[in-house]
């Protein structure tokens, strides 16, 4: 089981937010009285808000929500459970807090689930799963060969991963599935988010055929295992961008300010 905590991925749940709001996807909810009775229902994600924290659902018809009871809140679709605070009970809406954190589910914690609410969903289970992993990797996602890029493309590239390593990069070549070569000047990266159609600049760490990693202050707008698109480099923009995989953060000093965002090309495109 993953967790996601809000202080440090409050993207990731916006990103899991607003795909459950424009599926109208069904959402499992419940209170626990204190004679220990689960009341469960139905309902759905009507809105939610980033700047005052708060998300916004269906009240059901054959549940009373009580403001004084935690509220539980599983959505099948993209296998998420969290907990929340009920803020507001108004005509046919109710509201809660966004929670402290959000658990993704694998396939093992289906069953623990399936115990607490009487819920099955095992036999949904690997086609909501599949469902969900083509929709993190849209058709402008798939990857392209080198050799199906454009002349131009190639051109570039093939400069760009085949530079000469200073001493530095050399110590460490042979640790690397492919040697990476540090810029010898500032060098700058176009990158691109799912999130977002909005394209930033970053300064460039590293480079090659198998990866590269980008310094920014904002690592949680990169979560990891999320795919990115590589626009370009400098003043050259790729017709065809490269397709990578957020791997790792790291501190570049003891500030905590600045992070090298680590990641790895998608297969099939060297």
């Amino acid at each position: 089981m993953r967790v996601i905590k809000s202080d440090s991925g409050f993207l990731a749940y916006q990103k899991l937010f607003k795909s459950i709001q424009s599926n109208n996807s069904p959402v499992t909810i419940w209170q626990v009285t204190e004679s220990g009775e689960r009341k469960i229902s139905l309902s759905r994600l009507n809105s939610f808000h980033l700047e005052t924290a708060l998300m916004h659902f269906e009240l059901p018809e054959d549940n009373q929500i009580l403001m004084e009871l935690p509220l539980y809140v599983y959505s099948e679709d993209t296998q998420i459970i969290f907990k929340s605070d009920v803020t507001d009970v108004k005509n046919n809406v109710f509201s809660l807090l966004f929670p402290s954190e959000i658990k993704l589910l694998e396939e093992p914690d289906v069953t623990v689930v399936k115990g607490r609410t009487g819920v099955d969903i095992s036999t949904v289970w690997k086609t909501k799963r599949l469902q969900i992993e083509e929709e993190r990797k849209p058709d402008y996602m798939v990857v392209k060969s080198m050799r199906d890029r454009s002349t131009r493309d190639q051109e570039f590239l093939n400069n760009e991963f085949n530079p000469t390593l200073d001493e530095e990069d050399k110590m460490f070549a042979d640790k690397r599935e492919t040697p990476r070569a540090r810029p010898k000047k500032d060098k700058f990266v176009k990158v691109k988010t799912l999130l977002s159609d909005d394209v930033l600049t970053y300064k460039l760490f590293d480079l090659s055929q198998g990866g590269m990693a980008f310094i920014s202050m904002e690592p949680d707008l990169f979560p990891k295992g999320d795919l990115i698109q590589i626009m370009g480099f400098e003043e050259f923009n790729l017709d065809d961008p490269l397709i990578a995989r957020v791997m790792s953060h790291r501190n570049i000093d003891e500030t905590q300010i600045e992070f090298k965002i680590g990641c790895k090309f998608e297969e099939g495109q060297s």
